[in-house]
């Protein structure tokens, strides 16, 4: 009923006069507005402008917001956030593995290195393990840096042979956060750094308006960082930074993560954040997954299977109970983490090759990587949590990366001691919607609806 008087209104364009003696209406038509509309070539603007009302209209109502968020080759999720008054756009990643948000300042710039002036001349000959093992540390940022830069160029000119690439400056392409532009910004000051894999993001923290686009949501006053120096590895990435999901016991600096400031301040119906990734294999795909704040994911998502509490909160960690595929089973308990950024699921180095192994997949010496065939018909990874499985089929531990080249979604890494074990990255968030719960500290699995 509420469509079709919307829709009456629009195409009669009526003007409504209240009369001040006995509130009758006197009705005035004019030009239609869709003919006007239609005549200026600007119909199909007022649509959209119009859809996207309808969505926010919608979750301010139930106070759930859905955040889509666009899906690179099944490598890379990311979305929109707008930073200041008025709202400046940038892509992160949407991170429940880091627990900070930043992107680049207006006076982000390439870093230039110097080494310290104690240190031996004899070191800035020496590359990689060598100056490692004869300078310390800092003596040796010249060979990181390079490394980084080569990395930045093969990226960058898809694998060209350039013998003396050009240094590659990361902030060049990315949008950038002007803190003069903006009404509502106040000034931090304090440095940041975070180190990843790949490199490291460093700057300050600032404090504004933060919004998670097309959403309605909007955090106010959340710090944030202002990066003035990125690692060359971003330089071709096609996001602007990184908005983490975790909780603020891993945050730099301190810092209370905006999901969590928004619960603090109840912005949100329901404390919890519902994850649903879809597949695009060598696509490029708009709205390939949803990330849905304040509540559960109906559209996308089914029932949840299970809560599993959390083990700390830090990262969103719990108990991985016991692990098969095909005849290889193990039944010793490890700690397991569930992270939207990263690419794959990550564990014990010895694990990994039984359980790639058991579904065929080979290791790639030039990858550095498991490969398996395209079309394989291997058995489930199946990771026990709580009192139920789950599943991992082939076709979420498949992992397209060229025309005729399929990767195995499971690699090695270095975890252990009193950190996770594992990672349950992408392939798993693909198999299972992931639900988190940030007032009970539990995490909840369900079954996708849709691929």
């Amino acid at each position: 009923m509420l469509v079709a008087t919307v829709l009456v209104l629009g195409l009669l364009a009526l003007h409504a006069q209240a009369s001040p003696r006995n509130n009758s209406v006197r009705l005035t038509a004019g030009v239609p507005m869709r003919h006007r509309l239609m005549a200026a070539g600007k119909y199909p603007e007022y649509l959209e402008i119009k859809e996207k009302l309808r969505i926010l209209a919608a979750d301010a109502a139930k106070n759930k917001y859905s955040q889509p968020v666009d899906d690179l080759e099944d490598m890379i999720y990311y979305a929109k956030v707008h930073i200041g008054t008025p709202g400046q756009e940038f892509q992160v990643v949407l991170d429940t593995g880091s627990a900070n948000l930043w992107i680049p300042d207006s006076t982000c710039a390439p870093h230039k290195l110097q080494a310290p002036a104690n240190c031996p001349s004899f070191c800035t000959a020496l590359e990689g393990e060598a100056c490692s093992q004869f300078c310390e540390r800092e003596c040796c940022s010249h060979s990181e840096h390079s490394l980084h830069r080569q990395m930045a160029n093969l990226l960058v000119k898809d694998g060209g042979d350039d013998p003396q690439p050009e240094p590659t400056d990361a902030c060049k392409k990315k949008n950038k956060f002007e803190s003069s532009k903006s009404g509502t910004y106040v000034a931090d000051g304090r440095p940041f750094k975070i180190a990843y894999g790949t490199g490291s993001a460093k700057g300050f923290f600032g404090q504004d308006l933060v919004c998670f686009h097309p959403t309605s949501l909007c955090i106010p006053d959340q710090t944030f960082g202002q990066a003035t120096s990125l690692a060359p590895f971003f330089a071709d990435q096609p996001i602007d930074g990184i908005l983490g999901l975790g909780f603020g016991a891993i945050a730099v600096g301190h810092v209370t993560p905006p999901f969590i400031k928004a619960v603090e301040e109840q912005l949100v119906e329901q404390p919890i954040f519902t994850v649903y990734m879809a597949r695009s294999g060598l696509r490029h795909i708009e709205e390939g997954g949803w990330f849905t704040y304040g509540g559960l994911d109906s559209e996308h998502c089914g029932d949840v299977i299970a809560w599993e509490p959390l083990s700390t909160a830090s990262f969103w960690q719990f108990n991985l109970l016991s692990l098969s595929a095909g005849d290889y089973k193990l039944t010793q308990k490890a700690q397991a983490i569930s992270d939207t950024g990263t690419s794959l699921i990550a564990g014990p180095e010895a694990i990994v090759e039984k359980v790639a192994a058991s579904v065929g997949a080979t290791y790639n010496k030039e990858y550095q990587s498991y490969v398996i065939d395209c079309n394989n018909q291997g058995p489930d990874v199946v990771f026990t949590i709580g009192e139920h499985d789950y599943h991992v089929t082939r076709e979420h531990y498949t992992v397209q990366v060229a025309k005729d080249i399929c990767e195995f979604g499971v690699f090695a890494f270095g975890g252990g001691g009193y950190g996770p074990q594992w990672i349950l990255g992408d392939p798993f968030l693909r198999a299972y919607c992931n639900i988190h719960d940030v007032a009970q500290k539990r995490i909840g699995f369900a079954k996708p609806l849709k691929h």
